[in-house]
């Protein structure tokens, strides 16, 4: 039998810079609720389901972004569009608060436990090059490239671990608060500065 959705609300996130300077220096962003649709309740069978409720988001979607981008509707820049479709998504939750899909203004949705592909990208070329790249970087002496890749690199790993706690606490049979803060070596009274999703 196919599992049951049932989405409660749209949250219309928006990219803004992390709110410690030093963070937001080193490029460090975060997710931040700007706007929350209620909807009906109506139960989905299956995945196949949950994903065209979510592509049915995407013209919504689309429209929040180019609000976003010039409120008064005038502006017709294509690159001020797409730099919009990037810095906009929408997550579709059940009333409890869990994920059930992350929707993006360009198309992409994700489903609970699939990791995104541009940063599975991003982590796949930092182990395999870009890591190796930064050791060459010291042996060169070139310090200033060697700090520059890495804090390329802590800015993937942050959102890296972002999107896998985020996964863990929003998936049909959440990780406990104990284990995550375990895992991540800090008191579970410290984990939801490591979640975005369900803090402000």
């Amino acid at each position: 039998m196919a599992r049951q959705f049932r989405p409660e609300r749209v949250e219309y996130d928006v990219l803004t810079a992390h709110p410690d300077p030093r963070e937001a220096a080193a490029g460090i962003t975060r997710w931040a609720t700007a706007a929350v649709d209620a909807v009906k309740p109506e139960p989905l069978a299956g995945v196949v389901a949950l994903q065209q409720y979510a592509l049915s988001v995407v013209p919504r979607l689309r429209d929040f972004a180019e609000h976003v981008v010039d409120p008064r509707g005038d502006a017709n820049s294509p690159s001020l569009r797409y730099g919009a479709y990037h810095s906009v998504r929408a997550m579709i939750r059940e009333a409890s608060g869990h994920a059930l899909a992350e929707v993006h203004a360009d198309g992409r949705v994700l489903l609970p436990g699939e990791l995104d592909a541009d940063l599975r990208g991003r982590l796949n070329g930092l182990v395999n090059v870009g890591l190796p790249m930064v050791t060459r970087a010291v042996d060169q002496g070139s310090y200033e490239s060697a700090l520059e890749s890495l804090v390329k690199a802590r800015a993937t790993l942050n959102a890296m671990l972002q999107a896998v706690l985020n996964m863990a606490v929003s998936g049909p049979e959440p990780v406990s608060r104990e284990k995550l803060a375990a895992a991540l070596r800090v008191a579970p009274g410290d984990l939801d500065s490591w979640y975005a999703g369900r803090v402000s």
